[in-house]
């Protein structure tokens, strides 16, 4: 049966206001901290759904467990694909640097 919209109201949106305004909740789970995007989960959403190759890490557990079950409905089984070395994360962080050495050196000339 459907929720009626008073119900709808305080049972799915007040609840889902108050979650909101949790900052336990809202927290960014990636454990990648070096990331850009690392707490900007708008963005990073974004630019996961326009790439479209992997979901952010924070979803990935409940697709995964939802995705294990269904499989298991068709007798497969799934394998776990390692994610981005830790390393690819300090070659951005010293590229980074690098280029915003070399602007800087260029607007000092």
């Amino acid at each position: 049966m459907m929720r009626t919209k008073e119900q709808y109201y305080e049972e799915v949106v007040l609840k889902n206001r108050e979650l909101a305004a949790d900052p336990e909740v809202t927290k960014c789970p990636c454990p990648n901290g070096l990331c850009d995007w690392h707490g900007k989960c708008r963005e990073c959403v974004a630019l996961h759904r326009y790439h479209g190759d992997h979901v952010p890490y924070c979803l990935q557990p409940l697709l995964r467990e939802k995705i294990r079950a269904l499989a298991q409905t068709v007798e497969m089984e799934l394998e776990h694909k390692p994610p981005t070395p830790l390393e690819y994360r300090h070659y951005v962080r010293k590229r980074d640097a690098e280029a915003k050495n070399t602007e800087d050196e260029q607007q000092n000339t």
